[in-house]
């Protein structure tokens, strides 16, 4: 047994005239180079079979073969992450990982099957069905299943849903928005931004005390993200409508934001064009908490100030929404 690509040897005797081989009905590549009268060095190729026999097959100058049973580990599918994982119901997902070999379902949390649109070995396209709810997707071919460790319409630890009251802000609540006339909404409200900003320009997107509403959700953050931050990302979901090129977003989050906000802060240069549509990216949870001093955990939550602030100008034409500190997911 082998994989797809993996290199193997085959020993025995009078194999210096194989012209061929075969693995079920697929044929593999012979160089003289590594044939010899007792072994022969190849690849399995990594193109899946149509019909599996499950035997590899030599065939020699003179015209006769030889078979052995040999059987070509075909790898499940790998699900890496989606384009986003906030899509509404009726709407187009995309889904990136490998070996999605058809036919393929994504069946989502809820037990309700997809419409797969369409499929390549790395991505597939699967329209969003009613039930779908939050939780891990589960992709199957005929070589297997895999079931997400990252979650569609991932509720968990959400820091920053601004559907939540608004109490106790310095800025924000302007910001925060039921609808617009370009960005669609996917989950509630979401903060819109549309501003010119000029070098060095100080523009507060969302800030608040540990005494403000903000702690409400910022309190969401699990204690095992304090104790293994590794472990934990940031994510949430975004749609530029311009690049957010040049853009730096100084990031704080602890219990004194007037008196440390001005030193303290992870500075997030984002260099992104979604191009209208919404995405999930991530960042670094270690970094984010470790350029934040390391503030200790408080179940009653923290403050926190996202605001512009550099040496670029930037055309700030966005929406951000379900920011999130969740397990980092591996496969």
């Amino acid at each position: 047994m082998a994989g797809q690509g993996a290199m193997i040897a085959i020993v025995g005797q009078n194999l210096g005239d194989a012209r061929e081989i075969w693995f079920n009905d697929q044929p593999g590549a012979l160089s003289p180079t590594f044939v010899t009268n007792n072994s022969i060095i190849t690849r399995v190729p990594t193109e899946i079979p149509l019909e599996i026999n499950n035997q590899m097959k030599l065939v020699f100058a003179n015209g006769d073969s030889l078979l052995h049973d040999f059987v070509v580990d075909i790898s499940e599918p790998m699900l890496s992450g989606m384009l986003s994982e906030y899509v509404n119901t009726g709407d187009v997902a995309v889904i990136v990982g490998n070996y999605f070999y058809e036919p393929v379902t994504v069946t989502f949390t809820g037990g309700v099957e997809g419409e797969v649109i369409s499929v390549d070995d790395d991505v597939i396209e699967v329209r969003v069905p009613e039930g779908a709810e939050p939780g891990p997707i589960t992709v199957a071919t005929n070589f297997g299943e895999t079931e997400s460790e990252f979650w569609f319409r991932d509720n968990r630890n959400i820091i920053a849903s601004f559907d939540e009251t608004t109490e106790g802000l310095w800025h924000g609540p302007d910001y925060i928005k039921a609808d617009d006339p370009v960005i669609p909404n996917i989950s509630g409200n979401f903060i819109r931004v549309n501003r010119q900003l000029g070098a060095w320009a100080w523009f507060e997107m969302y800030v608040g005390g540990a005494d403000s509403d903000i702690a409400l959700e910022t309190r969401n953050i699990p204690q095992a993200a304090f104790a293994n931050p590794s472990d934990y990302v940031i994510k949430m979901e975004i749609n530029t409508l311009a690049p957010l090129t040049g853009a730096n977003i100084r990031m704080y989050m602890g219990q004194d934001v007037g008196g440390e906000r001005g030193e303290t802060y992870y500075n997030w240069t984002p260099n992104i064009d979604t191009n209208g549509e919404w995405e999930t990216i991530t960042i670094p949870w270690e970094e984010f908490y470790a350029d934040n001093a390391e503030f200790a955990y408080n179940p009653n939550g923290y403050g926190v100030s996202f605001h512009f602030s550099g040496p670029l100008a930037v055309e700030a034409n966005f929406a951000i929404d379900n920011m999130r500190v969740v397990p980092k997911a591996n496969n």
